[in-house]
């Protein structure tokens, strides 16, 4: 459960926290002006931004023995702030910058779930999102994006607060992910979608230049001329708009003459035509009769730009990575509600590349690093509860490097293992840790593990310990 120490709060208008807001609106709320701080080993405090204590540095401990560097995966077991303040000023983990960062935070439902407590007074949360996105955007590449998985709970607000942060010109999208495909009957309406907002930095136009597309699916090509070139799709042969030069006649194998419709012309000027007609690069449907088609084969067909709405036959649903992480976790009691390794996999193959870095500072049941490590991109997962980091993550993490984890997007990415990562322990600054330390029960953790040497990964030696 998280506590926090309020003080005396003052009834004036807060200012934003040492930054320059990015918006001309902004989102108003009590204690805004001051700074939201791990305490202890599972609290919160609120402290003024000039309070001297922030100067003294966290209290960083490496849990295994591999070099903190640009090649290493690593596992932070503590606050999120405190592992990227850790990270980016004691070791070259982050050099080069963060190319996505995925957030999947407590929505703030006011539930108490099983595996932690998501009723947080608004106030707290409001500045817990703004402080650590607030310390991921220096951090960020110049085409990195940011992405935060919320429901309805904290969304609207959510946005007001990124807007502020990065700025509005740096929304890209609201994604809506259908999660459950059952109905509740009990509600006035039965709420099947989360909302992930996307923001690049760099702004929309120039962010779509770096991202990838998805890939398109090729069943639908067909080979309707037997055509040695194989299979084929096709699209229409005109374009919009009046060109003098693509006004022209067109004699189809019937003996028609065909001219563009109004407002179009033709697709390519007459001499680029009788190239792609004398290539057999056209079609003309209706028995020869028809308006030309431009031929496309597979290696010539262009990725799709994503949908804003993504359903499960692609993405998945909660119920899908509950069933994973049981299968993984027979006897211990999952998340309610997991994120689907087929999730993950087309944000990270959306925002980023091969040996790319992705960062979660809410690691969870550790979906985000399982899929990263699969795709062969770096990751750097902070997640404050010791119990999950047990319960879940290092065992997780193990074997997906062990190549003993079969579901998700294992068979999808020819998967077989491989790879490393190091773990370290982030004390808070704030407030006291109880006498049996965190550190302690994560190293009694990892020094029951099997060490073994490194494996390929990405076609390099990915880190220089396995966990």
């Amino acid at each position: 459960m998280i506590s926090c120490k309020n003080p005396q709060y003052s009834g004036q208008l807060p200012s934003p926290v040492s930054m320059s807001p990015m918006s001309d609106v902004q989102l108003i709320w009590p204690n805004k002006e001051l700074q939201l701080r791990a305490s202890g080993e599972e609290g919160c405090e609120w402290v003024q931004p000039t309070d001297r204590r922030l100067l003294v540095p966290l209290k960083f401990e490496a849990l295994t023995a591999g070099p903190l560097n640009v090649r290493a995966n690593v596992l932070a077991v503590g606050d999120g702030l405190d592992a990227l303040e850790a990270l980016a000023s004691r070791t070259t983990v982050l050099e080069g910058g963060i190319r996505l960062v995925y957030i999947d935070p407590p929505f703030n439902t006011q539930v108490n779930f099983r595996q932690y407590n998501d009723t947080m007074h608004r106030p707290m949360w409001l500045s817990m999102m703004r402080d650590r996105l607030t310390a991921l955007r220096p951090l960020l590449a110049e085409d990195a994006s940011v992405w935060v998985h919320l429901d309805d709970s904290e969304v609207h607000r959510a946005r007001a607060v990124m807007d502020e942060v990065f700025g509005e010109s740096a929304f890209v999208a609201s994604v809506v992910w259908q999660k459950k495909t059952t109905r509740d009957s009990r509600a006035a309406f039965s709420s099947n979608h989360d909302t992930i907002l996307v923001y690049a930095p760099s702004g929309p136009k120039r962010w779509k230049t770096s991202r990838n597309l998805l890939a398109k699916d090729e069943a639908h090509l067909q080979n309707r001329d037997d055509d040695p070139r194989g299979p084929w799709a096709d699209a229409p042969f005109t374009a919009p708009g009046f060109r003098k030069a693509q006004q022209y006649d067109i004699v189809t194998p019937t003996g028609q003459v065909l001219r563009p419709p109004r407002g179009r012309s033709w697709y390519a000027t007459e001499q680029t035509y009788r190239d792609l007609l004398e290539d057999d690069r056209l079609w003309f449907p209706k028995g020869g009769d028809g308006s030309p088609r431009l031929k496309l084969f597979a290696h010539q067909l262009r990725g799709l730009v994503p949908f804003t709405v993504w359903g499960p036959p692609d993405t998945g649903t909660n119920d899908d990575a509950k069933r994973h992480l049981m299968s993984m976790f027979p006897d211990i009691e999952v998340f309610d509600t997991p994120k689907p390794e087929a999730l993950l996999e087309r944000i990270i193959h959306i925002a980023t590349n091969p040996g790319e870095v992705v960062v979660d500072i809410f690691g969870g049941s550790g979906t985000t690093a399982a899929v990263a490590h699969k795709m062969r991109r770096r990751w750097v997962i902070a997640e404050r509860n010791t119990q999950t980091v047990l319960d879940f993550l290092l065992p997780r993490l193990q074997s997906v490097i062990d190549g003993t984890d079969p579901g998700g997007i294992t068979e999808a990415t020819s998967w077989t293992g491989g790879g490393g990562f190091e773990v370290i322990h982030v004390s808070p600054r704030f407030g006291r840790l109880p006498s049996r330390s965190q550190a302690g029960a994560v190293k009694r953790h990892l020094a029951a593990q099997a060490q073994s040497p490194d494996s390929p990964f990405a076609n390099e030696r990915a880190c220089s310990a396995t966990a």
